[in-house]
């Protein structure tokens, strides 16, 4: 079912200290239907180096990617912070507290984050909103779109990376008990 969804995509920035990375979010979401609750979903890998960063703050910057930032789909996905510095030629801006913020994007969230959920190969975190950047509307990058886009080479790559990274993430997945079978709905009774 999830492979018929387009999503948007988003980039978590961090900083702790003197260090900064920042990555592609697996998943991100309103986390309320109360419109000024400024508050979000948002599922992470934790062992993503820009992850690391979070962890020691509790807090990160949330971007909502421009569908005209389809190279930082790139820059953001397929290297590790550990690596190279993802952020190298990028006039970044900052939040008052000093997190990073990527110019030009749809907008983004400094988030902090108040509870969470660990399933292993991923955390899901709720956040409350503590400051929000307006930018001026622009088409948002969904990620089948970007796809589209993408030159066959630099798609295989991303594909590959998340190939690796989904059987190394096997072995941390949780087992919560297994649950009762599902019934489709439609399914006759």
């Amino acid at each position: 079912m999830f492979q018929h969804t387009n999503h948007e995509v988003y980039v978590a920035t961090a900083r702790s200290g003197d260090v900064l990375s920042g990555n592609i979010v697996t998943w991100a979401l309103p986390g309320s239907l109360v419109p000024d609750a400024g508050r979000a979903v948002v599922v992470l890998s934790p062992l993503n180096f820009t992850h690391t960063l979070i962890r020691e703050t509790g807090r990160f910057v949330l971007h909502l990617l421009a569908a005209d930032q389809l190279d930082w789909l790139v820059r953001f996905g397929l290297s590790s912070g550990r690596d190279v510095d993802k952020f190298a030629g990028i006039p970044l801006g900052q939040t008052r507290s000093g997190l990073p913020v990527l110019p030009g994007t749809c907008g983004w969230v400094e988030m902090r984050i108040v509870d969470r959920l660990d399933s292993g190969d991923r955390i899901v975190y709720l956040c409350d909103a503590l400051e929000i950047g307006e930018e001026p509307a622009r088409p948002v990058l969904h990620l089948k779109d970007a796809f589209a886009r993408l030159p066959a080479e630099v798609v295989a790559a991303l594909q590959e990376k998340k190939a690796r990274d989904g059987d190394r993430d096997r072995a941390w997945l949780k087992d919560f008990g297994t649950p009762k079978p599902l019934r489709t709905i439609i399914d006759p009774p």
